[in-house]
């Protein structure tokens, strides 16, 4: 018990036992009621009851606290008895590992120590040995002068015939470069010869019947006369049949690849996406940039790039995207589009379209869409960036209509090798446009100009409508069968 409360239950029990002694008599007062002294006897035992209980209360309250205390100061050493055994016993194991690497460590000195005896009697026999190579050393060395000497003499002699080979390397390959360029040239004259000879045998044709209708119109001259207005007709209509064959063989004469890169090269077009986001953060400025020419089905005008030329990769983000903006470029004229469409024919087509004025003011030839894209077997390949061209074969596969692969292997360019990769322009070999290849072994014919999706570009960008666009395009991927995706 608390030192404090016992004094306070002695005090208590004092004054209790004082209370109850009458140390000297007293004269009862006649004006006082007898009973008066003693209710104010009770009345103060009263008071000083309910002081001490008071007391008492506050000093179990106090008790309790400095039990409480005692409480948490026993758990506190009771956690730092633990974690000091915790440590003693890590010591332990920590002594215990020393003393067996002390052991490993005596017996490993032991072993350098019969090591050494080793390495101390090898030095001697080395010694002698060193004794020995020195003479045999000295024997080489003056054979090795005399075989240096002669290399000497043998690698003047190998300078001057790898020079001389060289040499007639370098005029082998100017050879080389001349005939390629004669043959090129004879091709290109041999076709011309070719068309010329056509030509000239379609219009000697063409002589020959109207000889014949001449004789016939002698004898019948006097139905001749009444037929003149029927005869000028049917003399129009032949002109034009002999024009049309004319065009039709033309258009059955392959285009020479060169020829076609060359005017590829003389047309082509520039086309430049930029694109504004905000990024954890941070605005981020991306840029894209592919080649393309302008191509027609006869009606509309576009400039065609792959998707992902563009911002809008189908496994790209499409979040914080706040601006699209495209533009065209050929020498000092350019073009700034509002709309980006994508065709219906593959959602990694994109298109942009542009009016004749547009067209005119960007000039360059205008590249048709091929009517008849299976009259060759093979087709002219342009890469993306308009670096090389070649030509590749391409099959058709019954489980993927609208589409054509393109032989796998890698096949020659002027200056290397190079395969078909996404992005390429597809030419057949009439100079008329094929397609373009969607991945590294599909090329999506392009047989029309039909969008499927819009997208307004520049301050016309709306986000939600990127947003929609970019859902619908990777739904028209997925419904693709596996082999085109």
């Amino acid at each position: 018990m608390n030192k404090t409360l016992l004094l306070i239950l002695c005090d208590f029990l004092l004054l209790t036992l004082l209370s109850l002694v009458n140390w000297e008599e007293k004269k009862k007062s006649d004006d006082t009621p007898p009973a008066e002294s003693g209710e104010q006897s009770v009345s103060a035992m009263a008071m000083m009851e309910q002081d001490l209980l008071d007391t008492l209360k506050a000093s179990l309250e106090e008790e309790q606290v400095a039990q409480e205390q005692l409480q948490d100061k026993t758990a506190r050493s009771q956690k730092e008895l633990e974690e000091a055994e915790k440590l003693i016993d890590e010591r332990n194991a920590s002594i215990d590992g020393l003393r067996d690497d002390l052991e490993l460590a005596s017996a490993r000195e032991n072993a350098l120590a019969e090591e050494k005896k080793t390495l101390l009697d090898g030095t001697n026999q080395a010694k002698e040995s060193i004794v020995v190579l020195e003479s045999k050393y000295q024997s080489l060395e003056t054979k090795a002068k005399q075989t240096e000497a002669q290399a000497r003499l043998l690698q003047e002699e190998l300078d001057d015939k790898l020079k001389q080979i060289k040499q007639k390397e370098e005029a082998l390959k100017r050879e080389q470069v001349a005939k390629k360029e004669v043959e090129d040239r004879i091709q290109e004259l041999n076709i011309q010869v070719r068309v010329s000879d056509e030509q000239k045998r379609i219009l000697q044709e063409n002589v020959d019947t109207l000889k014949g209708e001449v004789i016939a119109e002698r004898t019948e001259r006097k139905e001749l006369q009444a037929q003149t207005t029927q005869m000028a007709e049917g003399i129009t209509q032949l002109a034009e049949r002999s024009q049309d064959l004319t065009e039709e063989f033309r258009s059955s004469l392959p285009v020479n690849a060169n020829t076609l890169f060359s005017k590829f090269n003389a047309s082509r077009i520039v086309t430049m996406f930029a694109s504004n986001r905000y990024y954890r953060g941070q605005n981020l400025q991306d840029e894209e940039r592919a080649m393309t020419i302008l191509v027609s089905d006869g009606e509309s005008i576009y400039a065609l790039s792959h998707l992902s030329s563009t911002p809008l990769g189908l496994s790209k983000s499409t979040l914080g995207y706040r601006e699209v903006r495209a533009e065209l470029v050929r020498g000092e004229a350019r073009l700034v589009p509002s709309v980006l469409e994508f065709l219906a024919l593959d959602p990694r087509i994109a298109a942009t379209r542009i009016s004749k004025e547009e067209a005119d003011s960007l000039g360059g030839e205008l590249f048709y869409t091929a009517l008849e894209p299976f009259k060759f077997s093979e087709a002219i390949l342009i890469d993306e960036k308009g670096d090389y061209y070649g030509e590749v074969e391409f099959k058709l596969t019954a489980n993927t209509p609208g589409y054509v692969r393109m032989q796998s292997k890698v096949f020659s360019r002027i200056f290397g090798d190079f395969s078909p990769s996404k992005g390429d322009l597809v030419f057949s070999k009439t100079g008329e446009l094929l397609g373009l290849m969607v991945d590294n072994r599909y090329c999506a014919l392009i047989n029309n100009l039909l969008n499927e999706e819009s997208l307004s570009l520049g301050e016309s960008f709306d986000r939600d409508e990127f947003k929609n666009i970019v859902s619908s395009l990777r739904y028209r991927y997925e419904q693709l069968p596996e082999e085109l995706r």
